[in-house]
């Protein structure tokens, strides 16, 4: 895994750009410059390498085909590179190194851009074609890898993270209030917004095309080159019975292919059904003991998932390690921002660092088991779906009258376990339409929620915006799938790239760690969207089909256990530990500053958490890390990261 950068402009900028994101790639490092003729600009392209496969000098990049017309750099993994290196060897071209880089460019000079949907694993990286004039940047299609970019007529950079664009010089840390706007209801970004104006993130499954016109100027153009709705729908019907098997079946090479590696490799295991499945399959295809690593929580059992894991070790007698944390984990929300580079409001990134920088010192590549709840019915919220197709169907006096009022007698302070909170917002919001309850379900501040909290000057900068339109764009793209399938879809699109695939790339490579996870195969994938929902769901057992492949494999316990979650026992520390960090950052003063929020509104919400009317921790949370974020980038506060450190400690900060 690596980090890539890169420009089109007349100053090119390299060595800042490049350190900025050395953590993704300590092991090497290169950078190219190409004048383009005639038009005073140059291409640049930048790499910092962590050496996985073929850990040789002929791994350096960018690198070149034979005659230095094509140049790449790539950050990620092609599992497939072998078979498509045959193929091409077969076409009559010659290779110097055994690196999947090598196999892209001589696919390139073959297929051209149709190189992109040939290739079988997690990538970003960008072409530039010489004779052509031409830049090629490309995402894989779940969006593992990320690529950032900003475009004016003359002046095109990119990278994978948001602070190489911002090292350059060339891009104004300027905040995008629209996407602050979104940002409140889904706590990260939703593709292609960002934090900041005018950068914009690639989708996954896409390619961006740039070519230089002779008068200097830059053209661009944007394609998706997957679509994972067709793709089910063009798939062969299967018997429940052969598609248990398939399920296996998949899994298991998902698996395998992404055993390829030359350093060491690890999984990580919570000790549910996602990573159970994912250390049986890796125990099965290795000769040594598998390194498995978990975390827990002292003073907490909330989300605590120890016992299992450890059951699972002894099953398939992997080298297990387990690191206990607990809210002095916030010491690092600094650290976490500076990674992300915007606010982030899932807190489970936060452990996602701790244990990926724990990991680290024992294996450089790990798997873990996102994407098993998109692809097989895992959420909770598809119950709740599949039971709202059945509430619908009571009489309207029951479900917009009774049950509606009922619902604002229910208590949301759950301790964290969020029982309540669920079953009020399925009352108030069953008899809506799919989208519009997804909607209530997923989202934190609804648009009402955000226009009270907000000042008027920033209210009149976001508008008329309704960020709910981002996941209704969604739905209508589902449309040809089951209606109970869509709702797999739209995270996948959504909460899957955009979230969890997020942090678990930040994080990770925050700490030079490679993670890959088997259930985003796109074979996976389209198989998981095709088949009926009646077959992962049933009478309140979510992934049915996947625990039926995993029978006589997995401990009956895991199998028969409930999702937890790999989350934090935010609501607690909240109320215990975090609670000064809270009052100094979000206090009426530190808020009126801001200008984004009204004092009395935000002390409101912390109020009406405190005395155990809501349970609004998550809310908080994504206040808090704006905030941090806001002082980081916006304010560009010395030594913020450090300061926040001390806050969390309980040590005064010198803010």
């Amino acid at each position: 895994m690596c980090g890539i950068y890169g420009q089109i402009s007349k100053n090119p900028a390299l060595n800042e750009c490049g350190l900025s994101i050395r953590h993704r790639g300590p092991d090497d490092a290169g950078a190219k410059v190409f004048p383009v003729p005639g038009t005073g600009l140059s291409v640049t392209l930048v790499h910092r390498r962590l050496s996985i496969i073929d850990l040789s000098p002929a791994g350096h990049q960018p690198m070149s085909n034979e005659d230095g017309s094509v140049w790449i750099t790539f950050n990620g993994e092609i599992y497939n590179f072998q078979e498509l290196r045959t193929k091409l060897l077969t076409a009559g071209h010659k290779f110097a190194s055994q690196t999947d880089t090598e196999t892209i460019i001589h696919g390139y000079e073959e297929w051209g851009e149709e190189v992109i949907p040939r290739l079988h694993g997690m990538f970003a990286l960008a072409i530039w074609d010489a004779r052509k004039r031409r830049l090629l940047l490309a995402r894989d299609r779940v969006g593992k890898k990320p690529v950032f970019y900003f475009v004016r007529d003359d002046k095109f950079l990119f990278g994978s993270e948001i602070k190489s664009l911002l090292a350059s010089g060339e891009v104004p840390a300027k905040p995008n209030a629209e996407a602050l706007h979104d940002y409140l209801t889904y706590l990260y970004f939703p593709s292609p917004s960002t934090a900041f104006d005018g950068i914009r993130k690639l989708p996954s499954a896409t390619t961006l095309a740039l070519e230089v016109t002779p008068d200097g100027r830059i053209a661009h153009h944007l394609k998706t080159y997957w679509d994972p709705v067709e793709a089910a729908g063009a798939a062969r019907p299967l018997s429940h019975r052969d598609a248990v098997d398939k399920t296996r079946e998949l899994i298991d090479e998902a698996v395998r292919v992404r055993l390829m590696s030359d350093v060491p490799l690890g999984v990580f295991l919570s000790g549910g059904l996602d990573s159970g499945t994912i250390t049986a399959f890796t125990a099965k295809h290795s000769t040594l003991p598998v390194k498995t690593f978990s975390i827990g929580f002292r003073n907490s059992k909330l989300f605590d998932e120890i016992d299992q894991a450890n059951l699972v070790a002894r099953k398939f007698g992997t080298h297990h390690t387990i690191l206990q944390v607990d809210a002095r984990c916030a010491e690092h929300i600094g650290t976490v921002v500076r990674h992300f580079d915007e606010p982030f409001g899932n807190p489970t990134a936060i452990l996602e660092y701790i244990l990926t920088k724990h990991m680290r010192e024992h294996v450089t590549v790990a798997l873990s088991g996102d994407g098993g709840d998109e692809a097989f019915g895992g959420y909770v919220r598809y119950a709740g779906a599949w039971l709202a197709e059945k509430y619908r169907a009571l009489p309207s006096f029951l479900t917009r009258g009774f049950f509606a009022r009922f619902s604002h007698l229910l208590d949301d302070n759950t301790r964290g376990r969020h029982t309540n909170r669920r079953v009020r917002e399925f009352l108030e919001s069953a008899w809506m339409a799919e989208e519009e309850m997804y909607l209530r379900w997923v989202g934190y501040f609804s648009e009402e929620e955000k226009r009270e909290l907000y000042t008027p000057e920033f209210r009149s900068q976001v508008g008329s915006r309704d960020s709910g339109d981002f996941l209704r764009s969604l739905f209508r793209r589902g449309a040809a799938l089951e209606p109970l399938n869509r709702f797999g879809y739209v995270d996948l699109a959504s909460f899957l790239t955009g979230n969890c695939l997020e942090y678990a790339d930040r994080m990770s490579m925050a700490n030079s760690l490679e993670v890959r996870c088997p259930f985003t195969d796109h074979h996976i994938l389209e198989f998981g969207l095709s088949i009926p929902f009646e077959w992962k769901y049933r009478l309140g057992k979510t992934k049915k089909i996947l625990r039926e492949a995993m029978q006589r494999i997995l401990p009956d316990s895991v199998l028969r256990k409930k999702k937890m979650g790999f989350n934090p026992p935010l609501p607690e520390w909240i109320n215990r530990e975090l609670k000064p960090m809270i009052g100094e950052l979000l206090s009426p003063a530190a808020v009126a500053r801001r200008g984004m929020f009204r004092p009395e509104a935000v002390e409101r919400l912390l109020k009406e958490h405190y005395q155990g009317g809501r349970d609004n921790a998550i809310k908080i949370w994504g206040l808090l890390m704006l905030e941090v974020w806001h002082q980081m980038y916006i304010d560009r506060v010395p030594d913020a990261s450090a300061q926040f450190l001390l806050a969390a400690s309980g040590t005064k900060r010198a803010l």
